[in-house]
């Protein structure tokens, strides 16, 4: 199995993590799971550890009642998990209308992608299968790991400059290795 840069297809061999403040959302954040065809849907459980998973690649859903609080605990958690493909697994937040400035908000908080709904079906998997078989940046700071949160900037704006030394991490998910970092440079402070 080859994975395609945005074939949908390639979600039947990852599995989705649903986080939800109640059981109604939640439900309703699986079903969605299930449209998208993941190979596996489980609900977050802090039971569930860093269990291995019969499927390499692991996307965690994010529900919008999800606190800000709670955002911020579940980032840090998985960002400092100790396991590879959890560190690096993406982590998708799901609003109802949210405006720029929210999708900015989360984008810098650390999630890798904030998707607004209701959207139709399909686009949601092209985006989520867009997380697979092509390379993203990452960084490490003291206190951050995480998607480049700088990746929204646009065009032509003037490019921040970095506050502390930093790595970059370009990493690569597929469905036959996993996780893998395909390069760390370091980046001085001021670049």
């Amino acid at each position: 199995m080859h994975a395609h840069q945005g074939d949908p297809d390639v979600l039947a061999h990852c599995a989705a993590i649903v986080l939800a403040d109640d059981e109604r959302n939640r439900a309703a954040l699986m079903s969605l799971a299930e449209k998208l065809r993941f190979g596996a849907i489980l609900a977050h459980s802090p039971a569930l550890g860093q269990e291995r998973f019969d499927h390499r690649l692991v996307f965690f859903l994010v529900h919008f009642d999800f606190s800000m609080e709670r955002r911020k605990a579940l980032l840090r958690e998985l960002r400092h998990a100790g396991s590879v493909s959890l560190c690096f697994a993406p982590v998708v937040l799901f609003l109802r209308d949210g405006t720029q400035e929210d999708i900015q908000g989360n984008v810098e908080l650390g999630f890798d992608d904030v998707i607004n709904v209701p959207q139709d079906g399909r686009a949601i998997a092209t985006r989520l299968a867009a997380q697979i078989g092509q390379e993203h940046l990452y960084i490490e700071t003291r206190h951050y790991l995480g998607p480049d949160r700088h990746r929204l900037d646009r065009p032509g704006q003037t490019p921040r400059k970095a506050l502390e030394e930093h790595a970059q991490l370009t990493i690569l998910r597929t469905p036959e290795a996993g996780v893998h970092i395909v390069r760390r440079q370091v980046v001085a402070k001021g670049r």
